[in-house]
């Protein structure tokens, strides 16, 4: 065996100059060294874990004020963008105080541990997509927009005993009653009846600054079966009064209701009509085009702007309902009876409300480009008189409820969604950087230290 090289052989002399004596227990020192290596690979990793943690934590923080939507002031003109998007799980949410609202809609908004559902809006003033916060709404329960977009009504969570209606009471949507929120002031107003397991819930409708609602204590009738007998109440936001008095007969129910100025329209039955202007209601009878098959009905309908048509779809079965294009008819809202149109051929999958007094807005699905598969969720114009139809805007999430105002307002390009990345991959990607700079320092002071 030859004799190591001369620096080898220098530096095993240093090392057994350096050596511990007879005195040190060489396992006691081994030990000691494994334990401070634990020590501080047990700190390394912690300290990793709470840079993770701290990024996960804090980028909804850094995103809701980084995306900070300032309230829009008094400003009379609305917006609607090309393109209504439902918000992304992870994006900011409006303020206190958001301002005038174009749109709104339910979501899904995500969370660190499960997902929730969430309201959101549609900015009047730039036309940008944000969650709402609406205190003590009740969960997938539809919400109501002024015609001007102004104020917002919807329900409020149950705190009765719904549980002793049992398991009959499963997923009913129960209300204490409902709440408006100014969303250009932030007050919030809340009206609460008194019921032993909630209300079951109707409908919500605007006619001017009165808040139509529909809603009856829930009661356990025979065989587990639950009911409810629903009592309209309205709700004059500018003077205060509050009527829930019985004596209406008029019905909001739950499957929403059309635009019509100054209030909303609402079908009852297939073949008649109720208009509602503040507080008082116009029942009158529709006739069908004399070659719309016998059973037939219609369903969506809509008042023109100036209050002179009403627009609606021809269902060929009143009895069923599907999401396939029906015929778009209108008549004159002049009298007792309005006698319904085709207008030319045109069919589509909803009337969502008018553009002008001889354009009414209609939904459906479209083709995104030639040749390509994927179908968007389009609403166009369509002039009663000529048929003819025009591309207003695109749709992207959920449908939501649109201010009838908004309908009539100018079009413009939706601004980009805000960078709002998954705060949880932002925490996973700085684990994994500062894991991997401490590997690079010890690896690095490894080297100095065998130099």
């Amino acid at each position: 065996m030859t004799a190591p090289a001369g620096d080898v052989a220098d530096r095993l002399e240093r090392l057994a100059v350096l050596a511990p004596g007879d005195g040190i227990d060489p396992d006691a020192v081994w030990t000691r060294g494994r334990r401070r290596q634990r020590v501080r690979l047990g700190a390394a990793l912690t300290a990793v874990a709470a840079v993770g943690l701290l990024g996960t934590t804090a980028t909804p923080l850094l995103v809701e004020r980084a995306q900070q939507v300032e309230p829009a002031g008094a400003d009379p003109r609305m917006v609607l963008p090309d393109v209504i998007r439902q918000p992304g799980g992870w994006e900011p949410q409006f303020p206190g105080t958001p301002g005038r609202l174009s749109a709104v809609g339910v979501g899904t908004r995500a969370g660190l541990w499960s997902d929730r559902n969430a309201w959101w809006g549609v900015s009047a003033a730039t036309g940008e997509s944000r969650f709402l916060d609406l205190p003590g709404a009740l969960e997938l329960s539809p919400a109501a927009l002024s015609d001007d977009g102004s104020h917002v009504a919807y329900w409020i969570a149950t705190t009765a005993d719904a549980d002793a209606l049992g398991p009959s009471g499963d997923g009913m949507a129960l209300a204490d009653g409902v709440a408006v929120l100014d969303l250009e002031t932030g007050e919030r107003e809340t009206w609460t009846i008194e019921s032993e397991h909630g209300l079951w819930i109707g409908g919500l409708a605007w006619a001017g600054d009165v808040l139509w609602w529909s809603a009856g204590s829930a009661r356990l009738l025979e065989k587990d079966a639950i009911g409810a007998r629903q009592r309209t109440r309205t709700w004059d936001l500018g003077t205060g009064e509050r009527d829930d008095s019985p004596g209406s007969a008029q019905r909001v129910t739950a499957n929403g209701v059309g635009d019509a100025p100054g209030g909303f329209v609402e079908l009852r039955g297939s073949q008649r009509l109720t208009v509602v202007s503040g507080a008082v209601p116009t029942t009158v009878r529709l006739t069908l085009p004399d070659d719309a098959p016998a059973g037939a009905g219609t369903t969506d309908p809509t008042v023109s702007t100036d209050g002179s048509l009403v627009a609606t779809l021809l269902m060929p079965d009143a009895s069923t309902y599907d999401e396939s294009p029906k015929p778009v008819v209108v008549g004159d809202l002049g009298s007792g009876e309005i006698t319904l149109r085709r207008v030319g051929g045109v069919s589509a999958q909803s009337v969502l409300g008018w553009r002008s007094p001889s354009e009414v807005l209609v939904g459906g699905l479209d083709d995104v480009g030639e040749g390509r598969p994927r179908q968007v969720n389009r609403v166009w114009t369509l002039d009663v008189a000529t048929g003819e139809r025009e591309a207003l805007l695109e749709l992207s999430g959920n449908f939501p409820d649109v201010a009838a105002e908004a309908w009539t307002a100018d079009v413009v390009a939706a601004p980009d969604a805000p960078f709002a990345p998954d705060p949880r991959l932002v925490g996973l990607g700085l684990v994994v950087a500062t894991f991997a700079a401490w590997r690079v320092v010890v690896r690095a002071r490894g080297r100095r230290e065998r130099a």
